[in-house]
């Protein structure tokens, strides 16, 4: 179960004081761990998985003309490079760094990063950092690559740099998050004969009355929705295109071993634009889901109703 709500910040031209930036323990290595070879990624753990891809991003890097990796931090500016200037909130979190010095200008080593880099990465954004006792400011260019299959949920290049006289000091770290693996005990039961489906509207939805809610108790229907669940994965906390406590409507499916029994399970699925899915199992919660799933719910079932508009 994710536990951290806190963002990645990709804010471009983000200028933040000393006593406001995010810092995170040393990495564990300054050495990318070797790639795991012939291994098959299905064979890994998700941790695993995150540690590799967080050795392939290090790997990435463009070294500039004439620059050099070194093998522990540079010290200039109070060991600014000691640490990462930001993380993810995330106790699921892989982070690698590596140290590099080259000449020239900082802004001149940002531009050459900026055009070698594979381009499979996105620039997301650039923050920078000057307070006392900084004699230089420390200037961060963010990288992302997109989420891998459910598992990876962020991953995050960050270059910083800062000048030291005729040169230019590079911290990189390759920052990876992975989404914790459902559990037996999060799934709809297999009991689960019959599934009450119940819209609920926003009470600002213009007086408008929702469905009557439905009991469905064919078996193929009951599974094909207990497995569109049960195939959810965990939410992902971290920055979202949305406003987290948006209010709108919602499908809730309330899964019984018979159509008059006590509930075993509870899923609501919210149709506003966050898209996350409350589940509970024995009347526990259980960690939050995120998916898509209002009209594929409808559609299983067989409901002719209408999603209202937001």
């Amino acid at each position: 179960m994710k536990r951290g709500f806190g963002l990645i910040l990709l804010a471009a031209a983000l200028t933040a004081t000393g006593c406001g930036t995010v810092r995170a323990p040393a990495a564990t290595s300054a050495q990318p761990p070797a790639h795991p070879g012939p291994t098959s990624a299905q064979s890994l753990t998700r941790q695993q998985r995150a540690e590799a891809g967080a050795a392939g991003m290090l790997k990435s890097f463009a070294v500039p003309p004439g620059g050099r990796q070194v093998q522990s931090p540079p010290l200039v500016n109070a060991g600014v490079l000691k640490h990462p200037n930001q993380v993810p909130a995330d106790p699921d979190l892989v982070d690698r760094a590596a140290w590099f010095t080259a000449p020239g200008a900082p802004a001149d080593v940002l531009a050459w990063e900026k055009q070698h880099i594979p381009h499979e990465f996105t620039l997301m954004g650039n923050s920078t950092i000057s307070a006392p006792p900084l004699t230089e400011p420390a200037i961060t260019d963010m990288y992302s690559l997109p989420p891998v299959d459910d598992v990876l949920d962020s991953r995050q290049l960050l270059v910083e740099v800062v000048r030291d006289g005729g040169n230019t000091e590079i911290r990189i770290d390759a920052q990876v998050t992975w989404l914790p693996a459902r559990t037996p005990s999060d799934q709809i039961p297999a009991q689960a004969k019959a599934v009450t489906i119940t819209m609920n509207l926003d009470p600002n939805q213009g007086g408008e009355k929702p469905p009557k809610p439905t009991t469905i108790t064919d078996p193929a229907k009951v599974r094909k929705l207990a497995g569109l669940i049960n195939s959810l994965p965990v939410y992902t906390p971290g920055l979202r295109g949305c406003l987290p406590d948006e209010i709108g409507a919602s499908l809730t499916l309330t899964f019984r071993a018979s159509p008059q029994g006590p509930p075993l399970a509870a899923a609501t699925s919210q149709l506003s634009s966050c898209q996350d899915i409350t589940l509970t199992i024995g009347g526990k919660p259980q960690p939050g889901l995120r998916g898509a799933i209002g009209p594929k719910i409808l559609q299983v079932a067989a409901l002719p109703w209408t999603i209202p508009s937001p």
